[in-house]
């Protein structure tokens, strides 16, 4: 099922990045499921990497850090760097849009 979900919003157009960053992880810690999008909206709210491209996830529910790249579908650095740089164009853009500073 979910894989059909993702296939169907790559017919849309959005791209491998998008898709990457949306795709569920588990925290090691605790086990708490959730996106990428989800932990830099939540956990990562306010703080300056968050902005620069970091190649850190953080768990909304218990605060644990690790990297992007011991998620499954982000296989290599190359990747890593690539979806970090995404999600940072993305937040730049949200902040600037609603006139939020980009710092705690």
């Amino acid at each position: 099922m979910t894989e059909r979900y993702y296939e169907a919003m790559r017919q849309k157009g959005f791209s491998n990045n998008t898709m990457d960053s949306i795709r569920k992880v588990k925290c090691p810690k605790c086990g708490f499921e959730f996106s990428l999008t989800y932990a830099r909206t939540f956990a990562c709210r306010g703080c300056a990497e968050a902005l620069r491209n970091c190649p850190k996830v953080r768990c909304a529910k218990c605060d644990t850090e690790f990297y992007m790249k011991e998620m499954a579908h982000i296989a290599n650095p190359y990747k890593e760097r690539a979806v970090a740089n995404h999600m940072s164009n993305i937040n730049t853009k949200y902040y600037d849009e609603n006139g939020w500073k980009k710092s705690r």
